[in-house]
């Protein structure tokens, strides 16, 4: 990493996403050490800031900024994230909140600030104004940033991207960053104290506990489940039922309010749908029509070969051309890679 700092980024103006935490904290340390003219920006969400974001910008004698967005926080974060569970499927709130609130309503108050770019923690790359993988293997977290507009991404700084995370709490130790050493936020943001169950039970005032069979993929009736909200594709505890093999959660049937279980190769698909495509790579939505290039669908998954056959401007079918995908889930995002690991773009997984 180059520390160095240089005449021609005092010119230019970065905000800073301000979580708290080492890689935000990082990042702002990086960018005032090369020459930028930083400020930093703390969202306030859901409950109260974290309160080291501020304590970081006066260490760096830098403005810090609060951004109220509890409002768009709670319509376009956690009411998608209740709804999703409501209609059977698993929804991703990291994607959404990149989409309509970071990459959102943050980057557009950074820019009324006066700032060129939005800079962020994120373990990513831009070349040549695409999105690519950032270098740690171990973090895609362009997978979770696959839905941001296009237009945004010449705006984006990504300091981090060609670092490991293990380097970059080596730098801030040695940087005398106060949070080096502070532990990553493993849970979902708006949901700290209590277990999901219980806050989807909460948030809608009990509506979402709603019992129903459980069958097998033959229709024998195995259990009783409290709510379609409660299980996910691929799960296996927690069901409440005996059987003499290993049986998983294959589908939800939102019509008749039903989990089906079945074994794993019942997990096992060659084809899914996708829905609200997002484009970063290509000008129209035909050029996707056809294409073989990799697919995701889950952040941590290895990159799939498929071939993408466009069923209208807004569904796309996804066929695994080498294997088979475990565990499809309607919800979660499928992103579209090119080899090198470069965004093409993403939708949202059908079935």
């Amino acid at each position: 990493m180059n520390l160095e700092f240089n005449i021609k980024n005092i010119k230019k103006t970065v905000a800073v996403a301000m979580s708290g935490g080492v890689d935000s904290s990082t990042t702002a340390y990086i960018l005032k050490k090369q020459g930028y003219n930083v400020f930093g920006i703390t969202m306030k969400t859901y409950g109260k800031e974290d309160e080291d974001a501020k304590k970081i910008c006066e260490d760096l004698e830098i403005e810090h900024y609060i951004l109220d967005v509890t409002r768009e926080f709670e319509e376009e974060v956690i009411n998608y994230f209740i709804n999703e569970y409501s209609l059977g499927r698993t929804p991703n709130p990291c994607m959404m909140c990149n989409k309509k609130i970071k990459f959102g309503k943050l980057i557009e108050f950074a820019m009324e600030k006066g700032a060129d770019f939005l800079a962020t923690g994120h373990y990513a790359n831009l070349e040549n104004g695409n999105l690519v993988i950032g270098d740690d293997s171990s973090k895609d977290q362009v997978y979770f940033l696959s839905h941001i507009k296009k237009k945004y991404l010449e705006k984006i700084m990504f300091p981090l991207g060609k670092m490991k995370k293990s380097v970059v709490r080596e730098l801030a130790k040695n940087l005398g960053i106060r949070v080096h050493a502070k532990k990553d936020s493993q849970e979902i943001c708006f949901i700290k104290n209590e277990e999901l169950k219980d806050f989807l039970i909460r948030k809608t005032n009990g509506k979402i506990y709603k019992p129903g069979k459980i069958i097998d993929t033959e229709g024998k009736v195995l259990g009783i489940h409290n709510g379609l909200a409660f299980h996910t594709i691929g799960q296996r505890k927690g069901l409440g039922i005996t059987s003499l093999e290993p049986l998983y959660v294959v589908a939800l049937d939102t019509y008749e309010n039903i989990v089906i279980v079945g074994n794993n190769n019942d997990l096992l698909k060659k084809k899914l749908i996708a829905e609200n495509i997002n484009l970063l790579s290509k000008e129209s939505i035909k050029n996707l029509d056809k294409i073989e290039c990799f697919v995701k669908t889950r952040s941590r998954d290895r990159l799939h070969p498929c071939r993408l056959n466009l069923l209208d401007d807004n569904t796309i079918e996804i066929e695994l051309i080498e294997d088979e995908i475990r565990a499809i889930t309607p919800g979660q995002g499928a992103v579209f890679y090119t080899e090198s690991g470069e965004v093409i773009g993403g939708a949202f997984i059908k079935n």
